[in-house]
């Protein structure tokens, strides 16, 4: 299959994913969301592709999920509930890092086959994670505050899109430009580096436009689920 085939099959299956968590296991399950797709995350962007012509890293599916469930949260049980989830995705990949990095000092057995391959992805996950982190709690904070801002001004449910689509469009700069330079910058050429910021900003952007119809899904039973 193409690039272009499984990159919607990824969309339909993350978004669809968040849903059911939702609905099955309420607020829990979009923590557990926030928590494991930051880890995930972090893992498919050191992953390079070509999708609809333009070099793209993966991972901006997931992390505009992550951006989504704390809409949610943010929408449905307030502010304080937002924070506690952006929190638990920053602590969950502390301990990512920290447990891979101590794995990878283990000298492996001549019977190994795994060593390298684990050296090769999560050799590259600390200055990875230092730049998703930073770019992760500023960028939700941001979401977070501007959310809260245009809510104060639309709070009907019928205006979710106009609260999701405005703090989301702020705030992706703002994470997808720090975690370019602080991952990327000194690692590959500055017009790739580039084009990574554009190209993962305008893909943020495209979900983002997308994924806005899973969140009033979801919202739609939230009075079934805690």
């Amino acid at each position: 299959m193409t690039n272009e085939l499984w990159a919607v099959i990824a969309f339909i299956a993350t978004f669809t994913c968040l849903v059911v968590m939702y609905r099955l296991f309420g607020r829990n399950g979009l923590f557990v969301w926030v928590a494991v797709g930051t880890v995930i995350a972090n893992i498919q962007v050191t992953k390079t592709i070509e999708v609809f012509g333009i070099t793209a890293t993966l991972g901006n599916v997931l992390f505009a999920s992550i951006y989504l469930a704390t809409d949610i949260l943010n929408d449905v049980y307030g502010r304080a509930t937002a924070k506690k989830a952006v929190w638990l995705g920053f602590a969950s990949v502390i301990v990512m890092v920290l447990l891979m990095s101590i794995s990878l000092g283990f000298k492996p057995s001549e019977a190994d086959i795994a060593q390298e391959s684990m050296q090769t992805l999560f050799g590259l996950v600390p200055r990875i994670a230092l730049g998703s982190i930073i770019a992760y709690i500023l960028g939700q904070y941001v979401d977070v505050y501007i959310f809260n801002w245009i809510k104060k001004r639309f709070s009907s449910d019928r205006t979710f899109y106009i609260r999701a689509y405005g703090s989301t469009t702020v705030s992706s700069l703002i994470d997808t430009a720090l975690f370019s330079v602080i991952a990327f910058y000194g690692v590959l050429p500055n017009p790739a580096v580039m084009e990574i910021f554009v190209t993962t900003y305008v893909f943020k952007l495209i979900t983002t436009i997308c994924n806005v119809p899973f969140g009033y899904l979801a919202k739609s039973f939230a009075k079934d689920v805690d």
